[in-house]
C-alpha cells in the first residue's frame, strides 16, 4: 500500500510541476511589444454637418435656385412611380383594393407587378 501511495503522490506532483512549467513557458515565449509604427496616411476629410436649406439643397430659396426645368420635383431617376413605365406585356391594372379604395394602383418595375403603396411598403395586388 505504501508503494501505491508513493507512486500516486509522485504522479500528482509531476503533473502539477508540468502544468506550472508549461504555463510559464507559454508566457515567456511571447515577444515583447515593439515601438509604435509610423502614423498612417491622412483619412478622408470629415464632411460638414448638414444644414437645412444650406448650399446644395434644392429648396428654391434665395441663394439656392433649383436646376432649370426641375420645378420642385426630385431629380430624374428618383421619382418612384413617375419613372416606372408600364411595359407592353404587363396585364391591365386591377381595381383598387376594397380595404383602401383611395390608394392609387401603380406599377412597380422592381417587382414587375401592380400594387399600392401603404405605410411605406408596396403591397402587390
Amino acid at each position: 500500500m505504501t508503494i501505491s501511495k508513493l507512486t500516486t503522490k509522485t504522479a500528482l506532483v509531476t503533473a502539477a510541476v508540468a502544468v506550472a512549467l508549461s504555463a510559464g513557458a507559454g508566457s515567456a515565449a511571447a515577444a515583447p511589444p515593439g515601438p509604435p509604427g509610423p502614423p498612417g496616411p491622412p483619412g478622408p476629410p470629415v464632411p460638414a454637418p448638414w444644414v437645412p436649406n444650406g448650399p446644395g439643397v434644392n429648396a428654391g430659396a434665395p441663394g439656392n435656385p433649383l436646376p432649370p426645368g426641375q420645378g420642385y420635383l426630385p431629380p430624374p431617376g428618383h421619382r418612384a412611380d413617375y419613372d416606372d413605365v408600364v411595359p407592353v406585356w404587363a396585364p391591365p391594372a386591377p381595381p383598387p383594393p376594397p380595404w383602401a379604395p383611395w390608394l392609387p394602383v401603380v406599377w412597380n418595375a422592381d417587382l414587375p407587378a401592380w400594387g399600392v403603396w401603404w405605410n411605406g411598403g408596396f403591397i402587390q395586388l
